[in-house]
């Protein structure tokens, strides 16, 4: 492990680290509240929550990885292939998408831990696509030993972080998931990084459509305001569904203590559903 903490130490800008830290954090709250509305839904409502969230933990994940990798200097110049970048942002959102729906539909009792290890799948997935994005003047290898560490990183805090989000929907449980979730991430990215054996060879050669760190930057960015407008979905829909339930409250505790004068209900519409005449 020391060999991860001398990546940390030496090759990294700390800036940038704990500014992929910060997204990587956000993303989880974003993931782990998306996931609570979509248990509480069913249908397509159900779906479409499932979606957003597939998209707000893989941009998440996709932006965490590239902000890190953007904090990395390997003492020469470097380049991202964009198809395997793409691709990798892919893997990110259709895999961990995969993993969430397997959590949040009860087939069995270990449900939530199964896709909880699918997202860990999903993470690792994308970070090593995206390392076969990266180009240097040279070849990457890796330490095989470290690779194994952070693949069980990756699952093991995946799977505890939506067993835990699966109990119950409440702060608690949102901030510990979350957190458990952005360890997954945050581990295995650094982790993998320390496997990393970079042999020096002959000078870079670019792809045509390759994107440089300040074009990625941008995307980058993108893929952020991406995870900010989930937050601000997630934050407004949470809103209004605890509005119209202290509203639903307010109706029955008021129909409640007028029981003795009688009870009419009507539809959407207006329309009476239910008259109750008071005996008096």
């Amino acid at each position: 492990m020391f060999q991860v903490l001398t990546c940390l130490t030496v090759e990294h800008d700390w800036r940038l680290v704990v500014l992929a830290s910060a997204v990587c954090v956000l993303a989880s709250v974003v993931a782990i509240s998306l996931f609570h509305r979509a248990q509480a839904t069913h249908g397509r409502t159900q779906v479409v929550w499932l979606s957003l969230d597939a998209a707000a933990a893989g941009c998440g994940i996709w932006a965490t990885h590239f902000i890190a990798m953007l904090a990395y200097d390997p003492g020469v110049g470097a380049g991202y292939n964009l198809g395997l970048t793409v691709l990798s942002l892919i893997f990110a959102v259709t895999i961990t998408g995969v993993g969430l729906s397997v959590a949040l539909h009860d087939f069995f009792k270990w449900s939530p831990a199964i896709g909880g290890t699918i997202v860990g799948g999903g993470i690792a997935a994308m970070h090593f696509t995206g390392m076969l994005a990266l180009e240097l003047p040279g070849r990457i290898t890796f330490s095989f030993d470290l690779v194994l560490v952070s693949l069980a990183l990756g699952a093991v805090f995946g799977s505890l972080a939506l067993v835990v989000a699966a109990r119950r929907d409440d702060l608690r449980h949102t901030l510990t998931s979350a957190f458990l979730l952005t360890i997954a991430i945050v581990s295995l990215h650094f982790t993998a990084m320390g496997a990393i054996v970079f042999i020096p060879g002959p000078a870079l050669i670019t792809d045509p459509i390759s994107l440089s760190p300040a074009s990625l930057s941008l995307v980058v960015a993108g893929a952020a305001a991406i995870i900010l407008g989930m937050c601000l979905v997630a934050a407004l829909s949470d809103r209004r569904s605890k509005h119209q339930l202290r509203q639903q409250e307010f109706l029955l505790d008021t129909a409640l203590e007028n029981m003795s004068h009688g009870l009419c209900m009507y539809d959407a519409e207006g329309r009476i559903v239910l008259l109750m005449r008071s005996a008096n």
